[in-house]
């Protein structure tokens, strides 16, 4: 990939997660609960965006994860620096912005890190299309992903699905 491919591909990256981001928080809030932006190294090291609380004080950290594709949700074994993926971070909770749901697709990330140690085979493959319950690592890269479904979600028992806020 050019660099010039490769900014404009991070630019529209990071604005789209920003806007799950946004969406997630209208989401939670539209539930009563109250949402506080992680600390960076939260964020960096912990792989958790926000907190969520409810009034009694009690927070779950949660992963958003934007920018899927229908039907495409890529879960992290390692990351780029071959370090421990966002499946092994400190989040309780991953939402999946999944448009088609209407809002975010929600697991625990303990369930979603069995899940895929569990049915992902131990085979890498070359080829992101092939990439469904199996391993795969980008060309010069250190990371480790493999491709789910949404009905692979839908099969947990954490799964829910929080409607995005339609006022504004």
């Amino acid at each position: 990939m050019s660099t010039k491919n490769f900014q404009a591909r991070r630019k529209y990256s990071l604005s789209t997660g920003r806007v799950a981001e946004i969406r997630f928080i209208r989401s939670a809030r539209s539930k009563g609960l109250i949402v506080t932006k992680s600390s960076h190294t939260e964020d960096m090291h912990k792989h958790i965006d926000y907190w969520v609380a409810m009034s009694s004080g009690k927070a779950w950290g949660i992963d958003v994860k934007g920018n899927n594709l229908p039907d495409e949700i890529w879960c992290e074994f390692t990351n780029v620096n071959g370090d421990l993926g966002w499946m092994y971070g400190g989040a309780h909770y991953i939402a999946f912005d999944m448009p088609e749901e209407g809002g975010f697709s929600i697991v625990g990330r303990e369930e979603l890190a069995f899940y895929c140690e569990k049915h992902v085979k131990d085979e890498f493959v070359s080829d992101a299309n092939k990439a469904y319950m199996k391993k795969y690592r980008r060309q010069g890269r250190k990371d480790t992903i493999t491709k789910l479904r949404l009905d692979d979600l839908k099969s947990m028992l954490s799964y829910r699905v929080w409607k995005y806020d339609q006022k504004y």
